[in-house]
């Protein structure tokens, strides 16, 4: 996207920072909005700038907390538009030619991503400022939170990205940008190690995010992505996604928190029940991955209601305006451990992580599959079609289910029991409209 659009808009906004000046003595500035030197000038500045970046990317309908999970399960059959006036949301569930370059989930998404990603920029790139040790890592570990998360999810959904924000920036291919969010993370997880965020920093931002756990839970998701980006099973990113998700902890909680003034975009929407809903009783899941019958996995009980035949109104971490929702998933991590010990013939070690998935009872946030040990084939083929059939039961409406379809060689567009209705979304008109180096839109 263009530099002078993000600048532009963010001026536009921050007109309403002067509504307040003279209404009460505090300084309230939305620090999304806030100039470039406003936000520059001190550790406090780029405090405020910090505390914004979570609402960029969870509040409203225009966020990518709503955008990549409703983006994500209607391109693998995963939910159903309730009311066709929601064209955006119509348009995703027909998929293939259907979605337009102006179709707004898909515009939002790569926005809203790229905002986020600019100001986390921003940031990172004046970490100087902050004399204090614990208030600069605090800064740096947060912002790389927040950049992983925006260009993490572009690389889940866009066949290509620009990583520079300029004009007519150009686009570089996924491997490229997921290196650069690895790189990205490991810098703060190192710095992570010799200091911790000071206490003045941590009651600045918003509550519920594990720092430490969050960065190497992302680092686990982003090396398990790249690990296939090439075609080819990576084994030194797959380690390295091993170790990671080793480390992230299965007993602390990260998550983004909502109240009933700053909402979570899904539960508002699914509060309508004139919006979408899970597809059917078995959240979509297509040639006999489904659980038979679908009462038996408590985890479909868990994310949906089954009021049906034909509507299936989402709970758990959509269920009202005030549902939390997880940065990660213990589940995430053990399934992650799964996939790459069976990418690497060790069928023993990777059945001993998906059992830990199937078999949980405990979960901190309440998924419990409560289901038997594995007990199929020790082959490589069988254990990856079941750990791609526990993420789709364990970690519903992600975001991750387009990602996770084409890396697991689910079927594709236009074949037989094609499970997924496109490969990639199409780049948006704005983009195309002011970036003259945007490519053409991948094949469906």
């Amino acid at each position: 996207m263009k530099k002078n659009i993000i600048n532009k808009i963010a001026f536009l906004l921050s007109i309403t920072c002067i509504i307040t000046a003279s209404s009460c003595n505090k300084e309230y500035i939305n620090p999304s909005a806030a100039s470039t030197p406003s936000v520059t000038s001190s550790a406090d500045a780029l405090m405020n700038l910090a505390a914004g970046l979570q609402r960029r990317f969870t509040i409203g309908r225009q966020s990518p907390l709503y955008n990549a999970p409703v983006g994500g399960m209607y391109a693998v059959y995963g939910l159903r538009t309730l009311n066709v006036g929601n064209t955006a949301e119509a348009e995703l569930e027909a998929g293939k030619g259907a979605v337009t370059q102006a179709n707004s989930i898909v515009t939002q998404l790569w926005s809203q991503c790229l905002f986020t990603k600019t100001e986390a920029e921003t940031i990172l790139n004046n970490l100087g400022v902050a004399a204090d040790p614990g208030d600069r890592v605090g800064l740096k570990a947060y912002a790389s939170i927040f950049y992983a998360l925006s260009m993490g999810t572009l690389c889940q959904f866009f066949e290509k990205i620009p990583l520079n924000s300029e004009n007519n920036a150009a686009f570089s291919n996924r491997i490229d940008v997921m290196q650069k969010v690895i790189s990205v993370l490991e810098s703060a997880d190192a710095d992570l190690t010799a200091t911790s965020p000071s206490t003045k920093f941590i009651n600045r931002i918003p509550p519920g995010i594990n720092i430490p756990n969050t960065i190497k839970a992302l680092l686990a998701r982003y090396y398990n992505i790249h690990s296939m980006m090439t075609g080819t099973y990576n084994t030194a990113s797959g380690n390295k996604a091993i170790t990671f998700a080793t480390a992230a902890s299965q007993s602390i909680k990260s998550e983004f928190r909502f109240t009933t003034t700053t909402t979570n975009p899904l539960g508002e929407w699914n509060a309508t029940v004139n919006v979408f809903g899970a597809i059917d009783s078995t959240l979509g899941l297509r040639n006999g991955l489904a659980p038979v019958p679908a009462a038996s996995d408590p985890r479909i009980g868990f994310y949906i209601s089954r009021t049906g035949p034909t509507t299936f109104p989402l709970k758990a971490f959509a269920l009202n305006v005030t549902a939390v929702y997880p940065v990660y998933l213990p589940g995430e991590m053990s399934l992650i451990i799964a996939e790459n010990q069976a990418r690497q013939n060790s069928f023993a070690a990777s059945k001993t992580a998906l059992d830990a998935v199937l078999t949980k009872t405990t979960d901190i946030f309440g998924v419990n599959a409560n289901q038997p040990a594995y007990g199929g084939p020790l082959t490589q083929a069988d254990l990856l079609r079941e750990i791609y059939r526990q993420r789709r039961l364990e970690m519903f409406l992600s975001g991750q289910e387009l990602e996770d379809s084409r890396r697991f060689g689910r079927p594709a567009p236009n074949t037989p029991g094609e499970e997924r209705n496109r490969n990639f979304y199409p780049y948006p008109q704005i983009e195309r409209d002011n970036n003259v180096n945007t490519p053409a839109d991948p094949a469906i």
